[in-house]
Parts: structure tokens; sequence; C-alpha cells
């Protein structure tokens, strides 16, 4: 017999207190007594990158002068595969897979799966990364398709299904771009003002430079409809300052002669997940996009074995398979499973390094319930390499529904 659960936890670096998002759909209940974890799949945002245009791209998008990277475009750094490893390993002992506890089973035993996404340097490099945490000294080999391939289980999302779906899929984004302006939370607002101060202060008096105010358009990328505009480029120019903070790159060409301090990325990153939420999080599309991962992540909970994108199967005896993907994935599961979390001490949900957990557990009669745990590193964190301090660690409220 099997009894659907969800719990939602945080656990990182908290320096304050950790506060569970609005709206989440699960009521707040615990785990009940005497259950033993059994299966764990974790899903990782890749480690610190550089932003995915150069700093000469971004000087013509926003008339300001950007840092220099000690990496190509959309790479990792070596602050970033550090810091990540740091985070990896402290989910490794967190679920002990060195196998210490000899009362638990033992997560790390045979060896995890962990499985990359194989469109991206970074997402390859970063699984590599969580594989030698994970199993330190034992030659472990993250897994993926050829450098560059489209893996289904990263975006499930095909021809066909827009093909079909495409109407449908325009109307919620026209339904999203002609009635957000007036929708505008106070702290979008406030982000956008806070931009445009740093990056434009004339920019919505004239045409020269960018007013990120202004109204959402609707327009195309690739094969999909995508929103475009003012708060568009807004949303990432907050995340690619949010790299420059952590990455420590202020002093090279300081961003219109100011330092990028929290207290700033804490003002102007409610912008960053306000668009994740219109984009990311929202419609038919977003969901489909996590069709095959959240498939795979519930059979695998269930004990049954697994296919990847190559053909090869994850044991049914496997304890621990790991996804190394991108902020998207995260967002496209969150949509998928109806989660959502904030941070007290990360202004960014999906910062790099965040990680979801989901656990399924089994008590004595054999019920079986799950969990999605989010692990994060406070921004102060990220900037020094820090990992997790679960010592100090906050958790949110358990949300559980029956």
């Amino acid at each position: 017999m099997r009894t659907f659960c969800f719990a939602l936890i945080a656990l990182g670096l908290i320096q304050g207190h950790a506060a569970l998002a609005s709206p989440v759909i699960f009521e707040t209940t615990p785990l009940p007594a005497h259950v033993q974890l059994e299966r764990v799949v974790l899903v990782a945002r890749h480690g610190i990158r550089s932003p995915t245009h150069s700093p000469e791209i971004l000087e013509k998008e926003t008339g300001i002068v950007w840092p220099v990277w000690p990496v190509a475009p959309g790479q990792l750094t070596d602050h970033g595969r550090a810091t990540l490893a740091h985070m990896m390993r402290d989910i490794a002992a967190y679920y002990d897979l060195a196998c210490t506890h000899h009362e638990r089973p033992c997560l790390g035993q045979p060896d995890p799966v962990v499985w990359s996404d194989s469109g991206d340097d970074r997402t390859r490099q970063s699984g590599q990364i969580m594989a030698e945490a994970f199993a330190p000294g034992r030659h472990l080999k993250a897994q993926s398709l050829p450098a560059g391939a489209h893996d289904p289980l990263f975006d499930s999302v095909t021809p066909q299904f827009l093909a079909e779906n495409g109407a449908h899929i325009l109307s919620e984004m026209q339904a999203v771009q002609q009635g957000e302006r007036q929708a505008r939370p106070e702290a979008v607002q406030k982000g956008l003002a806070a931009l445009q101060k740093l990056i434009a202060p004339e920019g919505c008096l004239n045409n020269s430079t960018p007013c990120f105010s202004a109204p959402l358009a609707l327009g195309r990328k690739k094969d999909r409809p995508v929103l475009q505009g003012g708060p568009v480029l807004a949303a990432s120019i907050a995340e690619n300052l949010l790299l420059v903070h952590v990455q420590g790159l202020e002093g090279v060409a300081p961003i219109a002669g100011r330092t990028i301090t929290s207290a700033y990325l804490t003002e102007i990153l409610p912008v960053h997940e306000y668009l994740s939420d219109l984009t990311r999080r929202n419609g038919l599309l977003a969901k489909e996009k996590s069709r095959l991962l959240g498939a795979a992540i519930m059979q695998f909970l269930n004990g049954e074995a697994v296919s990847l994108s190559d053909g090869s199967v994850v044991s049914r005896k496997t304890r621990l398979l790991a996804f190394a993907g991108h902020d998207t994935t995260l967002d496209a599961l969150a949509a998928r499973f109806g989660l959502g979390w904030h941070f007290a001490d990360q202004p960014d949900r999906t910062a790099p390094d965040t990680t979801l957990a989901f656990e399924s557990w089994r008590d004595r009669e054999r019920h079986m319930y799950y969990r999605v745990v989010v692990f994060h590193q406070s921004l102060a964190a990220l900037r020094s390499g820090g990992g997790l301090d679960r010592l100090h660690g906050g958790v949110m409220n358990a949300a559980v529904t029956q």
C-alpha cells in the first residue's frame, strides 16, 4: 500500500529564518514516526558560471561596461567548481553516502548514478563534480548523451507537442502579456526601478537605452513562443548581477560605478523570480518540459528501474540517482509538482548549486511517503565558497498532502 505524501523543507546556510513561499498546494503535517529513508533523487542546478552573453554584448544591451570573466560565456569558473564541490560533499554527508550509520539502508551502495544534461559544458562538468563528491576515490563517472545533444529528460517538449498545443500555449502567453503590467507586485516594481536607476536612468524617456518597466511583448525563440521586452531583460540583468557578486568581480569593472551589495540584490531579484513565475512555472509548456524527468523521478522513488536517454537502465538496486541540470530544470519540476520555496538568506531561489531532493520513505506497515527537500547556499556562502551549515540551518514547515 502506498500513501502519497509530499513534504517540502529547506536546509541551508541560514542567517535569518527560512520561510515557505506562497502559494503551496500541500497541507502542513510531519512525516509519521518510524519511517525509513529508501531512495533519493537529486536534481541540481550547475555551479557558478559566467553570463551566457559576452561583456561586449551585455554592454550593447545595457549601455554600461561589464566585467571581463576568466572563462568564456556560459562556462563554470574555478570558484564555481569549488563551491559546487563543497555543496555536494555536504549533501553526501547529510545522506551518509559513506555508510557510517549501519542501522540505516546505505544510499551510497551500490554506487549512485549521476546523469547530466548534455547540452552544455557547465552541466556535464557539474555532473562529474557531483559524482566525485558522492563516491570519493571510486572513480565514478557522470553519464550523459554526447556533448551538445538534446536530452528529452531535461526538456520533453517535442515539435509534435508544439504543433498540437500551439494555439493553447499562445493563448496562455497572450493572457500573461496583456494583464501582467497592471498586476505587478510592489516588490517587482521597486526592483525594476532600482535596475533602471543603476543601468539606464533615462531609459524610459528615450529609445536609446532600455526601459525595464515597459510592457511585455510576444516573440518567438527557436520553435516556441516567448515573452520579450524590458522586464525580461531586467530579469536577465538581475541574475547576471548576482553572478558578478558571487564571483567577486565588482572590483574588476564596477558596474555604473557601484558595488553590487547583497542588499541591492535582494531588492532587484524579485524581478527574476517574477518572470520565472510567469514563464518557467506557469502554463502548459512549463509542465510539459519536465514530463519525462518527473516520470523518471517517481519511477525511481517507487523502486522501479529507470531508462535514461541513451537507453541505459538504472537498476532497481540503486538508491541514489542524481541529475545535473539548470535553474529552468528546477522551475519546471516546481511547476509539475506544485512546489514553491523562498530563502531569507538567498534572494535567488534557484541560485547556482541549488538542489531539489525527492525522497521516498516507508513505515513499518510498508506505507510509502514522499518528501521534497531543497538544499541551498546563502548568498554569502556562494561568494565565499562555503557549503551547507546544517548546525545553523533553517527548516521550512513540512508540507505534506495525503
